[in-house]
């Protein structure tokens, strides 16, 4: 059997799986833009990050170029 790593979120206030990514669980606890304290525990890997990312960069250099 396969055991997640947990630990407790002083901001939600609830135990939270650290297997997935910090954007999955700030959804799931519904936490507002904030600084996660837990963020360097996470060990999920979120690989629309950088999809995001690109997309936001050339959203910009359009606005710039016009």
């Amino acid at each position: 059997m396969f055991d997640s790593p947990i630990a407790f979120c002083p901001r939600c206030n609830q135990m939270v799986l650290l297997d997935q990514t910090q954007r999955e669980c700030k959804a799931e606890h519904g936490c507002a833009d904030i600084e996660c304290p837990l963020r360097s525990w996470f060990s999920g890997y979120d690989f629309g990050q950088k999809a995001d990312d690109d997309k936001k960069r050339r959203r910009r250099e359009h606005h710039d170029a016009d």
